[in-house]
């Protein structure tokens, strides 16, 4: 447990993922005033694209952490959008040599689907601003919870 709270009592950017297969949101924010906003969705099948942009938006931020959204069923199974998230957390670690961490998102996507209601009527715009939103969500879960252990972390 020591080697996680070290890892997160650094100080800096935090890059956070809503992932899915087709499109993947993506929110920055920063662990000492854990302000956190909506940066882009890569909007890709394509993982060598994806993954050429996430090495984009890394050089630009320069994170400290990844937090990757974790979709669980409601009874807190696994899914198998669980088990790519999973990989595709693996993977950013492992091409990037970033700490990653998971967070419980079971009810981001609903959450950023009625905040975006009441400031955007237009149902395209919203679609397409959703998943930065649900990262955003996300990774103030992830600040709100970091020093508890319902985190699920690497």
């Amino acid at each position: 447990m020591n080697n996680f709270n070290n890892k997160l009592n650094q100080e800096g950017n935090i890059l956070s993922f809503d992932f899915g297969e087709k499109r993947v949101g993506v929110a920055v924010g920063n662990n000492i005033t854990n302000n956190v906003h909506p940066l882009e969705t890569i909007e890709t099948e394509k993982k060598t694209e994806r993954y050429k942009k996430i090495e984009s938006l890394i050089e630009i931020w320069k994170p400290i952490n990844l937090v990757i959204g974790y979709p669980l069923n409601d009874d807190g199974s696994e899914s198998r959008m669980s088990l790519l998230a999973k990989k595709f957390g693996e993977k950013l670690k492992n091409k990037f040599n970033i700490a990653v961490y998971f967070v419980d998102e079971r009810f981001s996507s609903s959450e950023a689907e009625i905040r975006l209601k009441k400031l955007e009527k237009n149902f395209k715009k919203r679609k397409y601003i959703i998943d930065q939103v649900a990262a955003m969500i996300i990774l103030d879960s992830f600040f709100e919870n970091y020093d508890k252990n319902n985190l699920i972390y690497d």
